[in-house]
């Protein structure tokens, strides 16, 4: 969905809104297509000294496989963004300003954008996951395999005896 800002661009107070639905449903991350529903995403934009305020509630859900057991993770957000688009800048490096020297905003680039940036580093189906028996492929969450626990790393026994006394 591409926006049309010249209204914007040309006043100073003018507000706008949108409200749409992207579909990212195509794109991939790491052999998965996360994206299994649209993406709701409710604008609003403000013109104030020649640039406009953009800022966005993005709600979307996820559904990736957990990165310890492989177990499929299905999770909603709910995000907000906010931003600063002009028409030209002085300092092309400067990351908070975005630039849209035709006026014209690609909504699905921005908003996908923000939403890959804002993506947890790992995906995990509960925060204290054990994982996958690495000798048979069993899941530890649901029980210990016959082929029992893989002998520890000497030099982190010490840790493990930590944690135990927790």
């Amino acid at each position: 969905m591409v926006l049309d800002l010249k209204k914007l661009f040309r006043g100073d107070g003018v507000e706008e809104s949108a409200a749409c639905e992207l579909d990212f449903s195509g794109v991939e991350l790491g052999g998965a297509k996360p994206f299994c529903a649209p993406v709701k995403v409710q604008a609003r934009m403000r013109s104030f000294a020649g640039s406009v305020d953009f800022r966005a509630q993005v709600a979307y859900t996820l559904s990736m496989p957990c990165d310890r057991c492989a177990e499929m993770v299905v999770r909603d957000y709910e995000k907000s963004f906010v931003h600063t688009l002009v028409r030209e800048t002085q300092n092309e490096e400067d990351d908070r300003l975005i630039l849209v020297p035709e006026e014209r905003l690609d909504l699905d680039g921005l908003i996908l954008e923000d939403v890959l940036l804002d993506l947890p580093g790992q995906f995990l189906c509960r925060e204290d996951c054990k994982g996958l028996c690495p000798r048979c492929g069993k899941n530890w969450n649901e029980g210990l395999c016959a082929c029992g626990a893989p002998a520890a790393d000497p030099r982190l026994e010490v840790l493990r005896q930590l944690l135990e006394k927790e």
